[in-house]
């Protein structure tokens, strides 16, 4: 390649990186911080599924309460709110999860525990399960001898299932007045852990989304920003992006 085709192909990428920043700073309010990048805190695998319905729950257990034996028909994935849990995957090592970690339950292997780790403090965490037509998102081979405390969140229903192999994590923290971009053309959902963020879409304020809330979204061809609502106060939301074939 001569000099001259070199300084075009120069040329080209500062133009497309200028327009790449200036079209993600146009989705949210001038006032707002700047984009900061979030942290990918898991990413799993597993076998292609048709994703009909993505349902969402948020566990409230009680002081020492064990979890049932159990298995996910769909692949769960979660994140712990409050307090701290021991989960442990047949075949695997037990885990200890603290507040503010995720999770990762695949289908098929029994969940052999998933106990609330304090005899004195509750534990809180949510899930999200990718379920295919007709699949529930969880089966005990035996009855529950004790009440589970599980509180629906809204879900989403993809009426033609959308082929989904994967779902990376990714924490945003925003701090006070902060923005934050998400990647919308990828089916994701996300949990308001803490503060108030405002969603923005095509420059477009969406709705105010506060703690303990969560929202889905699928569109392609659009740009999403999250915007701490607070100028005091720092912002946290887990985003579970999922990877679609």
């Amino acid at each position: 390649m001569n000099k001259k085709h070199l300084d075009q192909t120069s040329t080209l990428i500062r133009s497309a990186m200028l327009a790449s920043v200036m079209s993600v700073a146009f989705l949210a309010p001038a006032n707002a911080g700047d984009i900061n990048s979030p942290d990918k805190v898991l990413s799993v695998t597993f076998e292609k599924r048709q994703v009909v319905k993505v349902e969402s729950g948020d566990f409230h257990f009680k002081p020492g309460q064990m979890a049932p034996v159990h298995t996910h028909p769909a692949p769960a994935v979660g994140y712990v709110t409050k307090g701290a849990i021991i989960a442990q995957v047949e075949g695997e090592e037990p885990k200890f999860l603290k507040a503010g970690d995720v999770f990762y339950e695949p289908a098929g292997p029994r969940i052999l525990r998933f106990d609330n780790a304090s005899p004195t403090e509750e534990a809180i965490f949510i899930d999200v399960n990718l379920q295919q037509a007709g699949e529930p998102f969880i089966v005990f081979p035996k009855p529950p001898t004790e009440d589970i405390d599980r509180r629906t969140l809204p879900e989403t229903v993809y009426k033609d299932g959308v082929s989904i192999n994967g779902v990376d994590i990714y924490n945003h923290a925003l701090q006070p007045d902060a923005k934050q971009y998400l990647d919308i053309n990828q089916p994701l959902s996300g949990y308001v852990a803490e503060g108030i963020v405002e969603l923005w879409i095509d420059g477009k304020r969406q709705r105010t989304l506060k703690s303990d809330s969560n929202f889905f979204l699928n569109q392609e061809g659009s740009g999403a920003v999250l915007v701490n609502a607070s100028s005091e106060r720092p912002a946290k939301v887990i985003v579970f992006q999922f990877q679609r074939i």
